[in-house]
């Protein structure tokens, strides 16, 4: 758990597990929990026409996560960014263990929840208001390297792949890859890295 640089304690959920969940310093204290990209799913939902509801819109990503995964929605939370004017959207599954379980033990504990993230979404939107319609936006972490790709002010691609440091494919083949994927041109595209392997990127 780390107290640095922020008004909450900020607690990590890595492929090694949880760190441990000390009693807060104060009853009320803030606490953000940081889940690892390596634990979350993503992928992108094209818009639907006709949704007429929240309840509609959580039905559709549901039903797309368990043809895209395979998997039953029900273990997870899924939770959708339904842009306006977007054609696409950024959807993301979290396991119900680290959204809802973990967090009431928090509350449990004595601590006030302020954020149950995964670190792509968390750092998007720490940059979003900086980033382009065409963007590449790329969080490099020691777990995961986790790519975004934006066309037209639209989502069009989003993968978790192994760290750059234990990758066999340098940042760039990764990119084209992603890119060609979705459809879509690496040249001429801006790059946004950010994490803790940002530099590796550029190499």
């Amino acid at each position: 758990m780390s107290l640095f640089n922020t008004e909450a304690v900020q607690l990590r959920v890595s492929r090694q597990g949880v760190e441990p969940l000390a009693p807060p310093p104060r009853p009320g204290a803030l606490l953000d929990i940081l889940i690892s990209d390596a634990l979350a799913r993503y992928w992108i939902l094209d818009r639907p026409a006709g949704l007429a509801s929240a309840a509609e819109l959580d039905a559709y990503a549901a039903d797309r996560y368990a043809e895209l995964f395979g998997d039953d929605p029900a273990g997870w939370v899924i939770r959708v960014d339904p842009l306006p004017g977007a054609d696409r959207w950024l959807a993301c599954a979290l396991p119900t263990l680290f959204a809802v379980d973990l967090p009431r033990l928090a509350e449990e504990k004595g601590w006030r929840l302020r954020s149950v993230q995964p670190r792509f979404i968390r750092e998007y939107n720490r940059h979003c208001g900086a980033l382009g319609p065409d963007t590449t936006f790329c969080v490099a972490s020691r777990e995961s390297t986790t790519i975004g790709l934006i066309a037209g002010g639209s989502w069009r691609g989003i993968r978790v792949h192994p760290p750059l440091d234990r990758s066999a494919a340098r940042f760039s083949t990764l990119l084209r890859r992603d890119c060609r994927q979705a459809g879509i041109t690496d040249d001429g595209r801006r790059q946004q890295v950010v994490g803790s392997l940002r530099d590796a990127a550029c190499h």
